[in-house]
């Protein structure tokens, strides 16, 4: 799995900073062990899409109120739910690490943060070459508690593709994920490529977010 430096850096905060010799190491560290400790796993399927309101849409039985996430998939005729998890490993890692050292195991939220990522932008990937053959366009990936969806959509989005049970992802009472390095997201497809150039951090209204990708150019 590739993990771009950069990526780590960012999720670190360091922006603008050049990083020291002990942060790289950190990082070089953490990405050969995290190679035998993850078993990324991704699954989605196919529903049907129908906007009952400017706010409100329903995926396959579910209805999402999101006006966001309305607009989002105003362009689309379909939509695909999707779930991935590097797995319990990622989490054992975690766990290691804020045992014995609180320097490595930041550098190692990160590391997996950004690993998190690039698998899922791999998988998407698979899916768009695809799509585009048959003259489908992936829009970026939409998750609960991005914007106005509140984050206790995961509840009807991990009954819609019965999460828990294909993938091993558990869903707490808060509505966050364990294994905590998982995504789940909307996915629209359009017949328009040119609304699925900005992705991520292009799409985001918050300016000021510390972790928010330079030019713009992020997953969401």
């Amino acid at each position: 799995m590739e993990i771009s430096e950069k990526e780590v850096l960012r999720y670190l905060g360091f922006r603008q900073n050049t990083p020291d010799r002990d942060t790289l190491r950190l990082i070089d560290a953490v990405k050969t062990a995290m190679q035998t400790e993850i078993q990324p796993k991704s699954i989605y399927g196919e529903f049907s899409l129908a906007f009952l309101s400017q706010r409100e849409v329903q995926i396959g039985d579910k209805v999402f109120e999101s006006e966001k996430l309305c607009r989002h998939l105003r362009t689309c005729a379909r939509v695909l739910v999707f779930a991935a998890t590097l797995g319990a490993g990622a989490d054992r890692l975690l766990r290691r690490y804020a045992a014995t050292d609180r320097a490595k195991a930041a550098v190692a939220q990160a590391v997996l943060a950004a690993a998190t990522e690039s698998y899922c932008d791999a998988v998407c990937a698979e899916i768009a070459a695809k799509e585009k053959e048959n003259g489908w366009y992936l829009r970026p990936r939409f998750s609960p508690g991005y914007g106005d969806m509140a984050l206790t959509a995961q509840k009807d989005l991990f009954s819609l593709l019965e999460i828990t049970k294909r993938t091993g992802i558990v869903l707490t009472e808060s509505c966050l994920m364990l294994p905590t390095k998982s995504v789940t997201a909307f996915i629209g497809l359009t017949r328009e490529a040119e609304l699925c150039d900005k992705r991520g951090c292009a799409l985001c209204d918050n300016t000021d977010c510390a972790y928010r990708k330079e030019e713009g150019n992020g997953i969401s």
